[in-house]
């Protein structure tokens, strides 16, 4: 008699097979940093907080890549630049594109347990201060809950 799958089965045992043909993620550190990246490093290296750079989260067939990763915390770092995350002179799918990229990631981090901030460009070059209030207060409050 032939074995029978019900669906749970079949896709568990896709699933493996998945996991076990997926490739390892890139190592994207090597990759140049821009320069908003560069200031919230800066800012990262001021507030004494260790950081890893474009740390990849999986998801289904691939990995989605974070711009910083607070170590000894579960805090993630998204540095969000005008170009892509501002709605002027930009057709409409470029901004779907990327709300959609947003939002997925937002999805992803905490699913893994992550808090994740996001960093306006905005932000960075008029509240700068706030940012590092911001970060400084989510870092303390980890550091807590870690006690």
């Amino acid at each position: 008699m032939k074995k029978r799958y019900n669906k749970k089965a079949v896709e568990r045992l896709r699933r493996k097979i998945r996991d076990k043909n997926s490739p390892p993620p890139q190592n994207r550190t090597k990759r140049p940093m821009s320069s908003l990246e560069q200031v919230v490093a800066d800012m990262l290296d001021d507030l004494k907080i260790e950081w890893e750079r474009e740390v990849p989260l999986k998801y289904l067939q691939g990995y989605r890549y974070y711009d910083f990763k607070l170590i000894g915390y579960n805090v993630l770092l998204e540095v969000d630049g005008a170009y892509y995350h501002d709605k002027r002179d930009k057709p409409s799918y470029v901004i779907m594109m990327a709300k959609r990229n947003d939002y997925l990631k937002n999805w992803i981090a905490k699913k893994e347990g992550y808090e994740l901030i996001r960093i306006k460009e905005q932000q960075l070059k008029e509240e700068y201060n706030a940012v590092v209030q911001n970060i400084s207060l989510v870092v303390s409050k980890e550091g807590e809950q870690n006690e």
